[in-house]
């Protein structure tokens, strides 16, 4: 996925210190509100592959022993 591109005078000082979980929270939002259609499309299309992808893995389990 292509991450947009942010300047840094649109990111203040107290975002890069705000790390927390709403800290984290408003810059995912932020990220998806710069985004145009087709780029949050795009990045919804990969995670769904992604998913796809890892669906049913942790039914497998790992064998004990070798």
């Amino acid at each position: 996925m292509s991450e947009p591109s942010v300047s840094k005078s649109q990111v203040t000082d107290k975002e890069e210190i705000a790390w927390d979980f709403e800290g984290a929270r408003r810059h995912h939002l932020r990220r998806g509100l710069l985004m145009t259609p087709a780029e949050r499309l795009r990045w919804l299309e990969e995670t769904v592959e992604e998913m796809r992808q890892l669906q049913g893995l942790a039914r497998r389990g790992r064998r004990i022993g070798a």
